[in-house]
């Protein structure tokens, strides 16, 4: 599944834009297959093809837009510990892609995917202190994570 998406990835968004073109027939059918084997990679828990697949429905790679299953990819994936996983699962929360916009569920798994010093969760946390989203606003706090997120 890994091979195929990358394959697939490498022919239709070189720049990794995210943002893809129609899949050619065979293209389509491949991505069809790499989505069947990293689906069922991520209901046995493995939280690096929940990552795939959560991206896959977020940005409608291949697939149309699914949010929910978007977000239940990324939760596979943000339970096992995957930072990047944690960090959009908490951006979903935190911009309302699927779900309410709900800065006090963001938060917890913002922070999770942090303390692995994922550099956006990093900075995200820099941003919530700074405007005070789902936390008490406070610069100091929001110097210290962004100056945090450009060491990393």
């Amino acid at each position: 599944g890994f091979r195929v998406y990358t394959k697939i990835v490498r022919a239709v968004d070189p720049n990794q834009t995210a943002s893809w073109p129609p899949l050619s027939a065979s293209q389509q059918g491949e991505m069809d297959g790499a989505i069947v084997m990293l689906q069922e990679a991520t209901d046995q828990g493995d939280i690096n093809a929940a990552g795939f697949v959560g991206t896959v429905y977020r940005l409608g790679q291949g697939v149309a837009v699914d949010y929910p299953r978007a977000m239940a990819a990324y939760k596979v994936g943000a339970e096992g510990g995957h930072a990047w996983c944690q960090w959009q699962v908490g951006m979903a929360y935190y911009e309302g892609d699927g779900v309410d916009v709900d800065y006090a569920q963001a938060l917890p798994w913002i922070e999770k995917a942090a303390a692995q010093d994922q550099p956006t969760a990093v900075g995200q946390l820099g941003v919530m202190y700074y405007q005070g989203e789902g936390v008490t606003p406070s610069w100091r706090r929001a110097r210290e994570y962004f100056e945090r997120g450009i060491e990393l």
